[in-house]
């Protein structure tokens, strides 16, 4: 399905919730959408396919690590400039040697599943096993029923019994994924109300000077580094999808970005994983396109290995077997991603509901914290709903009931161990037209957080215009994702920066999308992950041309932060490409110590005015703000100021 934008809400497959009418600062008008608005606020719980005694699936035991603590020490450190071990990353295997498991207690773990006629590959981490087998043998092992199994305190009884494991292993565990997947009790929600969508959008991407990429590339300094004859060569860029492509798209749009068409620069590897609901795999799937084709035409050598997930919806367990298949092949420098996992509120229904384990926040940490061990750049999009999440307040026989929230987030795009990436709207102006006739023009005079409150001054002055182009209602709640995660303490890289953890901020939207007028600025403080990190153009009014030749126009114009996010990873292997020069790793620890110093490479958007994600503004005089993070990026003169620490780092190596 084309979307004017592409941000997949993974298990949360969400459309806008429409709103009664317009307000002003906080009083409602009457609806004409009553009966729709009663319909957005539930959404269909659906459930997981039904698996029979012979149904091949998976599940992973995730075991505890050893010396947790500076685990994640070591993780921060190797990607921090002021620490010795700066850039002294860590293979798959020296992982496990120093917080793995031992290799005798993986091979007692393999050799008790063989035994049981089940299938066990451990990670070269050594802290997870994927297991894969017919559902009747995990019925007979475990002692349980898979269709109606749960999570215990002890982490390895999913029944009323608790299975015969040696104690010795048992007290290795830390928790398992997977194995409530086809429960009865599991669910995601999913919403079928939706527009059609506008075709009349302003098609900016076609006006860039050379090839669609250049919209990124020309605005934020990408094009000095091909000056500078860095193309990605010999880099690899791992792109984590939940629907499938075709690759005479990406060849396609390759050769009109003047990108490399070598047949071998793109692979897929299918991820180990399960597939929740057969009914929503995709084998043609636009945001999968985008991202492929966008990381491929930033670093137009590097090759592009992309981590295909069957499940469509993706489970929590899916999500982690991409990473880990990357981190395994080694080879992968800078990884993408543009599904989220859903508000934190669903995963706490799923673990009330017991069947999700409690671990779950754990569990994400020490698998994306490995990445930054590896030295590998990890981008996740910070989402496209704005400040405002969506949540769900509760459930109704087969509904979800509904709701938004600034309190709920995703602990995904949130996490401390990725760089987040938030969206920006360029400038433009857009004639409004009913029927051919002019209604007046809508306005964006400057880089600027990407929150469509800029349509509110047209609003105000046509208020019968939505009733009259209802597709619009879903228009006026795009926003970048950010904001504060409390499922997180704040990590240690944004402490002391200006502008974490205080913010400005405005309503502009109420709870249900309802605009409002004229809200007072209010400042305030907060606690807990800060975020997007950085930001750039997200926004479907300035947006990129993308190529799917099944589509009824083979090139249409997307947004959305899942845009931002694949083009931050080309960059990163663009810069890793450079002669002689060691992978960035993780970013943050760096990227918020060059924010604070006199030279640094990021543009803080920080008005106050015309500057929201429909929440958070800027705060003037910081150098952070929750709508846009450190702001935008000059890539150019942040290569320059890597390389000067590489030289200094090499320096000092030599005193």
């Amino acid at each position: 399905m084309n979307k004017h934008h592409i941000i997949k809400q993974l298990l949360i497959l969400f459309a806008a919730v429409f709103s009664f009418g317009l307000v002003t600062a906080g009083t409602a008008s009457a609806s004409v959408f009553g009966d729709l608005y009663n319909q957005t606020l539930t959404a269909k719980k659906v459930k997981p396919t039904k698996v029979t005694a012979n149904t091949v699936t998976m599940f992973d035991i995730v075991l505890k690590p050893q010396n947790e603590q500076q685990y994640y020490q070591e993780a921060s450190d190797v990607n921090d400039p002021t620490k010795s071990d700066f850039k002294d990353f860590l293979t798959g295997p020296q992982i496990q040697a120093k917080y793995g498991q031992p290799q005798s207690v993986l091979n007692q773990w393999v050799a008790l599943f063989k035994k049981n006629h089940l299938d066990a590959q451990p990670y070269k981490n050594g802290l997870v096993i994927n297991v894969t087998g017919k559902v009747k043998y995990i019925n007979k092992m475990f002692k349980m029923n898979m269709r109606t199994a749960q999570y215990h305190s002890d982490p390895l009884q999913f029944g009323k019994s608790k299975p015969s494991i040696p104690s010795d292993l048992q007290d290795t565990v830390l928790a398992v994924l997977g194995m409530a997947d086809h429960s009865k009790g599991y669910f995601y929600p999913e919403t079928d109300v939706s527009f059609n969508k506008n075709d009349d959008t302003p098609n900016y991407a076609n006006s860039v000077n050379h090839g669609y990429t250049s919209r990124f590339t020309d605005t934020y300094g990408v094009d000095n580094l091909y000056k500078q004859g860095l193309t990605g060569k010999g880099q690899t860029i791992g792109i984590i999808t939940f629907g499938n492509v075709v690759k005479s798209n990406l060849s396609h749009f390759w050769k009109h970005e003047n990108a490399s068409t070598d047949k071998n620069r793109f692979t897929v590897r299918n991820v180990k994983g399960n597939v929740v609901n057969k009914g929503y795999v995709s084998h043609d799937d636009s945001e999968a396109t985008m991202d492929v084709e966008y990381a491929g035409s930033v670093a137009p050598q590097a090759n592009i290995k992309m981590y295909y997930n069957k499940a469509a919806t993706s489970d929590y367990m899916n999500l982690i077997n991409s990473y880990l298949m990357a981190y395994d092949d080694g080879d992968v420098s800078a990884i993408s991603n543009s599904w989220g996992l859903g508000p934190n509120n669903y995963f706490q229904i799923l673990e009330k509901r017991h069947v999700m384990p409690s671990q779950y926040v754990q569990i994400l940490n020490m698998v994306l914290a490995q990445g930054a061990l590896q030295g590998i750049s990890s981008f996740v999009a910070a989402g496209d709903n704005g400040a405002l999440n969506y949540t769900i307040s509760g459930i109704s026989g087969n509904d979800v009931i509904l709701d938004r929230s600034i309190q709920d987030c995703d602990p995904y795009p949130s996490n401390p161990w990725i760089t987040s990436a938030g969206g920006t709207s360029l400038p433009f102006k857009k004639d409004m037209k009913i029927n051919d006739k002019s209604m007046g023009t809508i306005t964006n005079s400057k880089e600027r957080a990407w929150g469509s409150d800029y349509y509110w001054p047209f609003l105000q002055a046509n208020s019968n215009f939505l009733a009259t182009m209802p597709e619009f209602w879903d228009l006026i709640s795009d926003a970048g994702g950010g904001g504060f995660d409390q499922a997180y303490q704040t990590p240690d890289y944004q402490e002391g920066v200006p502008g974490v953890n205080t913010y400005n901020a405005r309503e502009y939207l109420s709870q249900y999308n309802q605009p409002v007028f004229n809200a007072p600025l209010f400042h305030g403080t907060n606690w807990g992950r800060n975020y997007p990190d950085i930001s750039a153009n997200a926004d479907s009014m300035t947006g990129y041309q993308v190529y799917q030749a099944s589509s009824e126009k083979p090139w249409n114009n997307y947004g959305g932060t899942s845009v931002v996010s694949p083009q931050f990873a080309g960059v990163a292997a663009l810069i890793n490409s450079a002669s002689g020069r060691q992978r960035m790793g993780f970013w943050n620890p760096q990227l918020y110590q060059l924010a604070t110093k006199s030279d640094s490479p990021f543009h803080p958007l920080n008005d106050t005015d015309d500057n929201s994600n429909l929440y958070y503004t800027g705060q003037p005089g910081t150098v952070y703000n929750q709508a846009t993070g450190l702001g935008t990026v000059d890539f150019s003169k942040l290569f320059d100021v890597f390389k000067c620490q590489i030289k200094l780092e090499i320096l000092a190596a030599h005193q």
